[in-house]
């Protein structure tokens, strides 16, 4: 007892209002040597406790108890249930179970393989991050697979910090990698060096400390300003808007990992660092998410939402989910929607927009591939019949994908997607100042069809926007919209811009704000109907109102070039009008264009005009609806009936592609036949595929924990060894 109050007064700083820090460290095949030379470079009075999880063999006892008691003079035990955590101590996972941490306890449950792949490093890093916030530390050793991977990011998110041992030093690199692909890694390492780094860490005066930083910042009002000036000008995306507590404590851990001891220092070093501006943005731009994040929102979204929004007679649902990230959720909502359409044998289509402000995570997004462990929290039914076995990872299905559509958008800046029938943005708003939540907030008014959903974090709130939204649950944050409602629009809030533009930009107006805003004045007031803003290169940059009737967006990646968002047909009117206006530079109208119009007594004009402003030049198209009596005589143009115009074209192509559909058919008939006989084939070798995958991924995790019994009992056979040569020697000289 006096030895721990001896420690406690010599580290300070290892306790705090969070109770006792805890660094947990996982480990598999290889982790052995790892985790031997870690506590050998670690001092015994460090204060700190140490909780190692490690893949077991259930059929051997561990001698890990024995083995690490020759590196430190730590006390070794094996964790029991309500076991309280105490400085200067190491604790040991048992076999068989998984173990969590609770008020500074820790809490035994028995593994269950049913479930599917077991991930006790995740199980405890998550518990940890629920447990310590900030204050939580995870260190991930050699082995393979990819546990660890989710708790980094578990971890992470609630501002904690990550060692992961360098893939040099690892005798297997599988987590090791998996965690650093993650992108949220603090160190990687040699286990030797990792405990001068952590200690070194834990004694910086931020850590921890937010009164520390804010005083510095107090000090020096233009340092925050000035790094938040430094990272716009590298990302583009401005951070003003986010919550200081949030930059407080992202910088607090860059200054300390980077050992600065002002603030100072640390903005002249990332003035002249890219790689440290990189990362401090990618630390402000933490998305972490998961498959079905809260069983409970999804299960409540298909009980309650579902049977609104999946009508018989509509033909398409619009769900958007904002601030996606690595597409998790927007998948969860698709395999859910894919569900409740078999089910109820809905034959529409579903359209899920998943928008991101980070590049990078809608890139992984779009590839649909995940590690096993970010797979861990889907139940197998779900597994096998959305996603498809590939090597140390699952892919998503085509069917789940195709229905997801991924575009990089600023919900500051850029146009809302309208006519939503569900919104979904979870744990966005937590990060934002209020000003900023309410502009949000009454972007998705407007941008929800009425009565339709919007579904929040379970620790957001609506607002000042609670007269516009009726509580369906106010547990998990489900909404619905209330028709006539008219938000406050906070005009004097300046928009957020970026620096960088790129043709993947989702419909934004380019130029600076003063330009841009005059230019959209100007159209506005002049055009009222629906109408696209293009570029020289064809790309849309600005929307007027509902273009929804005309524009289609496609599956896949989004694209601005305007033909690849409209239909064929239109895409050859358009087409010509954009030919004819840039070699006239007069205004040009096609007059009643086919297909347009679903009304009897109405038809759609279409009209182009050349706008300039300044160097840049930019056409806008107009879709006028005009009622078919209305013969008002309008200012002298050049109108041109749209029927006539392509008629010739069109009848020149229909007559091609007939040549070619003859052609092909003989050979598509000859594939069917073919396609057939190999589909049976395919089907009797997917199911042999999978039943191998399930055995090898047994075999692997037996694997694993045969690798590490054999580790033990080998250091086990070199000590007795040693000692039996000991004992010779002894007799010898007697």
């Amino acid at each position: 007892m006096k030895k721990s109050q001896t420690n406690a007064q010599r580290n300070p700083q290892q306790q705090d209002e969070h109770g006792q820090i805890v660094v947990a460290i996982g480990a598999s095949a290889g982790g052995l040597e790892a985790i031997q030379e870690f506590f050998r470079a670690m001092p015994s009075d460090s204060g700190l406790a140490f909780v190692v999880i490690q893949h077991l063999s259930p059929d051997y006892r561990s001698l890990m108890d024995e083995l690490l008691a020759r590196y430190t003079r730590m006390r070794i035990l094996k964790a029991e249930e309500n076991m309280p955590v105490e400085a200067n101590t190491i604790y040991l996972i048992p076999p068989r179970k998984n173990l969590r941490i609770f008020h500074d306890r820790l809490l035994l449950e028995d593994q269950n393989l049913r479930k599917g792949l077991n991930l006790p490093i995740d199980i405890f890093f998550r518990s940890l991050a629920a447990e310590k916030g900030q204050r939580a530390i995870g260190i991930i050793l050699s082995g393979t697979g990819s546990d660890g991977a989710l708790g980094t990011r578990a971890i992470k998110e609630v501002g904690g910090m990550i060692m992961v041992q360098d893939d040099v030093t690892a005798r297997f690199d599988g987590m090791p990698r998996s965690a650093v692909s993650t992108g949220l890694v603090d160190y990687v390492l040699p286990p030797s060096q990792m405990p001068d780094e952590l200690l070194n860490y834990l004694k910086h005066p931020f850590v921890g400390k937010e009164q520390a930083l804010e005083a510095a910042l107090t000090e020096n009002l233009d340092a925050l300003t000035r790094i938040m000036l430094i990272v716009r000008e590298h990302s583009g995306i401005d951070f003003s808007y986010y919550k200081e507590n949030t930059i407080l404590r992202r910088l607090e851990r860059r200054v300390s990992i980077n050992r600065f001891t002002t603030l100072e220092q640390y903005v002249q070093f990332l003035s002249e660092s890219e790689k440290e501006q990189s990362i401090l943005y990618r630390e402000l731009l933490i998305g972490v998410t998961r498959f079905f994040r809260d069983a409970e929102a999804f299960e409540l979204i298909a009980e309650k939402v579902f049977p609104s929004i999946f009508h018989p007679d509509k033909r398409v649902v619009r769900i958007w989910s904002a601030g996606c990230s690595t597409g998790e959720e927007a998948y969860s909502l698709a395999m859910l929607c894919r569900e409740y359409m078999d089910h109820h044998h809905f034959e529409g289509d579903v359209k899920i927009f998943a928008t991101d402000i980070d590049r990078h995570s809608l890139e992984v997004a779009g590839q649909g591939f995940y590690l096993d462990s970010m797979v861990a929290d889907i139940g197998p039914v779900r597994l096998s019949r959305f996603f498809t076995r590939r090597e140390s990872g699952y892919q998503i299905n085509e069917s789940v994908r195709k229905m997801v559509i991924f575009a990089t958008h600023n919900l500051l800046r850029d146009p809302p997607f309208s006519k939503q029938d569900l919104i979904v943005c979870r744990n966005l708003f937590i990060y934002l100042k209020p000003e900023m939540q309410n502009r949000i907030l009454s972007v998705f008014y407007h941008a929800l069809n009425p009565e339709a959903y919007f579904l929040m974090g379970s620790s957001e709130n609506i607002g000042e926007l609670q007269d516009g939204f009726q509580v369906i649950d106010s547990k998990w944050k489900l909404y619905r919209q209330r028709p006539g409602y008219t938000p406050p629009l906070l005009r004097n809030l300046p928009l957020f811009r970026t620096t960088r533009t790129n043709v993947d930009t989702p419909l934004s107006l380019v130029g600076t704000p003063n330009d841009a805003s005059r230019l959209l004045e100007k159209l506005v007031g002049v055009f009222a109907p629906p109408s696209v803003l293009i570029d020289e290169n064809n790309n849309i940059v600005h929307v007027i109102n509902d273009v929804n009737r005309f524009i289609q967006l496609r599956p896949g990646r989004f694209s601005q070039q305007l033909f690849n968002l409209l239909p064929s047909e239109l895409g050859l009117i358009v087409s010509s009008l954009l030919r004819r206006l840039r070699e006239t530079r007069t205004e040009v109208i096609y007059e009643d264009v086919a297909g347009l119009s679903d009304l009897a007594n109405q038809r759609v004009d279409l009209e182009g005009r050349m706008v300039e402003d300044g160097r840049q030049h930019y056409v806008l198209l107009t879709f006028r609806t005009v009622a078919r009596h209305d013969d008002a005589q309008t200012a002298p143009r050049l109108a041109i009936a749209a029927d006539e115009q392509i008629q010739a074209r069109l009848t020149e192509v229909e007559r091609e592609l007939q040549f070619t559909r003859e052609n092909l058919q003989a050979a598509i008939e000859e594939l069917e036949t073919s396609n057939e006989e190999l589909q049976s084939s395919n089907e009797e070798l997917i199911a042999s595929n999978e039943e191998l995958q399930s055995t090898n991924e047994e075999l692997q995790s037996v694997n694993e924990e045969l690798y590490t019994v054999n580790a033990e009992y080998q250091a086990k056979i070199e000590e007795m060894i040693r000692l039996n040569n000991d004992i010779n020697n002894l007799l010898n000289n007697t």
